[in-house]
């Protein structure tokens, strides 16, 4: 098999211009890759079919068998007035707290079940957070916004409101084991389309507003000495909206953030936030970022591929977030999109179907693993991750153009231990495919892209010579 044996002993002549590692500007504080479980545990924990249901537990987070999400953000759910129909299948989460003094444990059982069955198989980090208040603690009377899409905390409710959550952190922490790292009170919390009779929970927080349910949570925390779980802020849709948000809150608020959450579907301010973080000296999450694509049901659409894989380098190279957290691993089959990598029937037949995504997240997931460096290049269409423990260098090429040939100068690494690299492909006619391996020179390699696709390149037993 081993046919180009001797070529780590030859120097390439690369036929064009070569991707160069920008080694200076690699960091190695990525610690994984997520989803939330917020809607699709909600429904898949209830199915009857614990073999289906373990399938798909596997395809997103086993790492042999799947993807190899090692993240998960849990929804404390608000529970929606009885009197309002309106929200999404799978949106209807319950709330551990129906009414005000009543506590309802054997609540939310689902989606319960999925986070234990994700610690199961190798989640390593858990995150709760909350869409929005009990309906019985808001303005609106309902979980879905307030009727002009402001402010749908009451006055009064603020206390009560960061009893409720941190309630629930130490209920999971005591009860079953289970500790959130972080507690983020907020989602989208500046955006103004959370309006009364949404399909979706959601809550606007004016920024002092925002500033007065974080410093309340984290008092919360603190008196009921839940030491090992902090706060993360401030989960806002756009990356623009994080900056301007830090840029406001007062010192006493910045000094109980532990980590600055934010979703990338939106803003050009990542070199900004990734500053802001360091100055701050906080943590950094790309928490929630999804893509449906432009062919709603085509589970072989490639465009929502491409739009995610570009997200996924770009977020990496330039914002540098410790993790990467995708919104819903399963999408709901009826919802008549191309989000999530995995379709499941949220309404009745108890059946899933993959899509094109998942093995787009796959090119990434399966070969760059919590605690390797990440390494940006000179090219926008291409990302790099080493592994010291492993000897894994892997590198990652996004081809929307014809097919050709990508080539890496690899002086930097010794490769004298490899003589062939691994080649992985997902294209309109590949799902993650092994393809034939490519051979590895002294100087680095090429490799061969065909249009429209998504290549991952594995080189094993390989040294990094220089920092």
């Amino acid at each position: 098999m081993n046919h180009f044996a001797n070529e780590s002993s030859k120097t390439i002549a690369f036929q064009g211009e070569p991707v160069r590692l920008k080694l200076e500007q690699s960091y190695d504080h990525f610690e994984g890759w997520g989803t939330s479980l917020a809607w699709w545990a909600n429904d898949l924990g209830g199915w009857k079919d614990q073999a289906k249901v373990s399938e798909v537990m596997d395809l997103v987070f086993d790492p042999e068998k799947g993807l190899g999400l090692n993240i998960v953000r849990y929804n404390i759910g608000g529970e929606e007035n009885p009197d309002m129909k309106a929200l999404r299948p799978g949106g209807d989460v319950p709330g551990f707290q129906p009414e005000p003094g009543v506590w309802d444990w054997e609540a939310d059982a689902g989606q319960r079940a999925i986070l234990q069955g994700s610690l199961e198989r190798g989640v390593n980090i858990a995150e709760a957070f909350s869409n929005s208040p009990p309906y019985w603690m808001t303005i609106s009377g309902s979980v879905t916004g307030a009727v002009d899409g402001g402010n749908n905390l009451r006055e009064d409710q603020y206390d009560v409101f960061a009893d409720y959550l941190t309630e629930v952190v130490k209920h999971y922490r005591d009860e079953w084991g289970i500790t959130f790292r972080t507690l983020d009170p907020l989602n989208e919390p500046s955006s103004d389309w959370w309006k009364k009779g949404n399909m979706q929970e959601g809550s606007h927080f004016t920024n002092d507003k925002q500033a007065e349910i974080i410093k309340k949570v984290a008092a919360s925390l603190k008196s009921k000495g839940l030491n090992g779980t902090v706060i993360s802020a401030a989960d806002d849709n756009s990356i623009d909206e994080t900056v301007h948000n830090f840029g406001l809150y007062d010192q006493d608020t910045l000094d109980v953030i532990d980590q600055i959450n934010t979703h990338s579907y939106n803003g050009s301010k990542m070199e900004e936030l990734r500053t802001l973080a360091e100055r701050y000296g906080k943590k950094l999450w790309m928490s929630e970022y999804g893509t449906g694509g432009s062919e709603p049901h085509s589970h072989e659409d490639m465009t929502s591929v491409q739009e995610l894989a570009e997200r996924i380098m770009f977020d990496l190279k330039i914002m540098q977030p410790s993790a990467w957290v995708y919104w819903q691993a399963v999408e709901d089959e009826g919802a008549n999109n191309n989000w999530g990598f995995i379709h499941a029937n949220f309404n009745g037949e108890e059946q899933y179907e993959m899509t094109k995504q998942y093995y787009g997240m796959a090119q990434f997931t399966k070969f760059i693993r919590p605690g390797a460096k990440i390494i940006p290049t000179d090219d926008g269409r291409t990302l790099a991750a080493y592994d010291a423990e492993q000897k894994r260098l892997v590198l990652v090429i996004r081809n929307e153009l014809s097919a050709g040939t990508t080539g890496f100068e690899l002086e930097a690494f010794d490769l004298n231990s490899t003589s062939t690299a691994q080649v992985y492909q997902t294209s309109p006619d590949r799902n993650m495919e092994q393809l034939e391996d490519v051979p590895v020179y002294n100087n680095g390699l090429e490799v061969p892209t065909v249009d429209n696709s998504i290549t991952t390149v594995v080189l094993e037993g390989v040294t990094l010579q220089m920092n």
